[in-house]
């Protein structure tokens, strides 16, 4: 079994933008942002996850050309829904706020879980709190000088997340916010926008495998005649699989050291013994693949999920000729090979490889 870690790296460029329209004007409150970073790694079956990964966003409040400029923004983040409960226990920490701003919500996570209760980000004479954990920013004046702020993020995911391999992880920006001067003066703006956050996190297309089971094993078959298969075909057990999980798509490969024949020490036609074998909707045998060693079977599957179990590959065989009349021997016996391995995050795969049923 070969099981390998594929990594996509790239350099993410985040932007995001928080407008709101408040009541019937076309006066709009909110921040911009953006990062530029060498993306951080993350592998889901790295039992360590990543912890206290620093993040560096710069925030640009958004000024209005009829006057009126945005004061105070209170914002948390969210998984959104494509991503959904997958990120549940994460930790986005803001640490530092700089620039000519004054700031209330460092140290705390204001990353909710997403099935959550939210906190409550108005009026936006809130402060954040233990309870209500978000963080504000006040930009206090209507110079240039007060236009932006630099926020450096402490990133936490645990281990195991159910997250799909991708070259980023975006977040869902929800807050409040405070017009000052113009025609929105004194109004405030909520919503909620989609993707809003962008981190440079890329998630490793990756995935472990192992055969469950027992040795596909016909049992003794010396007494068996070829011409009584035909009516009672003798099989390896049903139960036994190769198991995958995956944060990506991913393929596999089969191949028959033998070309799907048993064989013992010997050399001569007595001393092999012809089978089929049945993995992922496929049924391949000596007549199919004479050739030992080489590719039988390629499947390219969609990804398995992260949680246990994740895929079950179920795989069986057939015996087709009996062992009557064949040299004795204590075993009669072939090697196959079964080779897993991730494919780059952009690959849905083909098939749902779980759907496909023995015999």
């Amino acid at each position: 079994m070969v099981a390998k870690s594929l990594i996509a790296a790239a350099t993410a460029l985040a932007l995001w933008a928080i407008p709101a329209h408040v009541a019937a004007q076309t006066t709009q409150c909110g921040i911009r942002g953006s990062t530029s970073a060498s993306p951080v790694l993350y592998d889901p079956f790295n039992p360590t996850g990543i912890a206290n990964t620093d993040i560096t966003l710069t925030l640009t409040r958004v000024n209005n050309s009829g006057g009126g400029d945005t004061r105070i923004v209170n914002f948390y983040l969210q998984a959104n829904p494509t991503i959904g409960t997958a990120l549940d226990n994460a930790t986005i920490v803001p640490t530092t706020v700089t620039g000519s701003v004054s700031y209330v919500g460092t140290g705390l996570n204001i990353f909710y879980n997403y099935a959550a209760t939210p906190p409550a980000v108005l009026p936006t004479s809130l402060d954040p709190s233990s309870g209500n954990r978000f963080l504000k920013i006040n930009f206090t004046g209507n110079n240039a000088d007060s236009n932006t702020a630099t926020v450096v993020f402490r990133v936490t995911l645990p281990p195991g997340l159910n997250l799909n391999a991708s070259q980023n992880l975006s977040f869902d920006a929800h807050y409040g916010c405070y017009i000052q001067g113009g025609q929105g003066n004194g109004n405030d703006g909520t919503g909620v926008i989609a993707n809003a956050v962008t981190f440079p996190i890329t998630v490793q297309s990756a995935l472990q495998a192992f055969y469950a089971g027992t040795a596909l094993d016909f049992g003794e078959i010396g007494t068996v005649t070829t011409a009584s298969l035909g009516g009672t075909p003798q099989r390896t057990s049903a139960g036994n699989y190769v198991a995958v999980r995956s944060s990506g798509a991913y393929n596999v490969t089969l191949s028959s050291a033998n070309a799907f024949k048993l064989k013992n020490s010997g050399s001569t036609a007595n001393d092999q013994i012809g089978y089929r074998l049945r993995f992922l909707g496929v049924n391949v045998d000596n007549t199919t693949n004479p050739i030992a060693g080489t590719v039988a079977i390629t499947r390219s599957c969609s990804r398995a999920g992260v949680p246990s179990p994740g895929q079950s590959l179920y795989i069986q065989g057939t015996l087709l000729e009996g062992g009557q009349g064949k040299n004795p021997a204590p075993n009669y016996s072939d090697t196959l090979t079964v080779t897993v391995a991730p494919v780059v995050s952009t690959d849905p795969g083909s098939f749902n490889c779980a759907s496909f049923v023995v015999p």
